[in-house]
């Protein structure tokens, strides 16, 4: 397995950690900043390890274009720095939806960061805490596509980071 593989694959694990502790929301910000960083360092190892590769160089530069123009993957990559260098993620910038299974399958909308988010609508309006078995989807305010949530982005950053893995394996691997 190349290290871009595996890193490829900590990423991964991030979403798959994500999904399952949506219905807390620490844990999932949590989750989220530890996918970001492992995310940005795929192709960065990627750059250390086939670098010097027969035509991997002129081949990178063509796929750090067309990365950069990936407004997904441009957004993602600014949240890491953000979640870095200056607050948490999803701190100053997300809505987030719940849906609980009764029998009207009543949405209600949530507000806040971290463990001080509550339930605003009724007749829920009472609840201050997430319950587990409730579906949480968290979405970044500020994003130009309003109906990606967080999960659909990162995996939408993974299908795409996976398939510049793929081609870059297939291409330099066996050098």
């Amino acid at each position: 397995m190349t290290n871009s593989r595996d890193k490829l694959n900590e990423a991964k694990y991030f979403l798959e950690e994500m999904r399952r502790t949506s219905s807390d929301p620490d844990k999932f910000r949590y989750e989220l900043t530890a996918l970001l960083a492992a995310s940005r360092s795929i192709t960065l190892i990627m750059q250390k390890e086939f670098s010097g590769k027969t035509g991997f160089d002129d081949w990178y530069i063509h796929k750090q274009s067309e990365i950069k123009k990936n407004p997904t993957l441009k957004y993602l990559h600014r949240q890491r720095d953000i979640s870095h260098h200056e607050h948490p993620v999803l701190q100053h910038n997300f809505d987030a939806t719940a849906q609980i299974t009764d029998s009207k399958s009543t949405n209600i909308i949530l507000t806040g960061t971290g463990s001080s988010i509550g339930i605003l609508s009724s007749p829920f309006a009472n609840y201050t805490k997430i319950y587990p078995g409730i579906s949480v989807k968290y979405y970044f305010s500020d994003f130009a596509d309003k109906e990606k949530d967080v999960i659909d982005l990162c995996q939408e950053a993974i299908d795409t980071i996976e398939s510049i893995v793929n081609e870059c394996e297939n291409k330099f691997d066996n050098q």
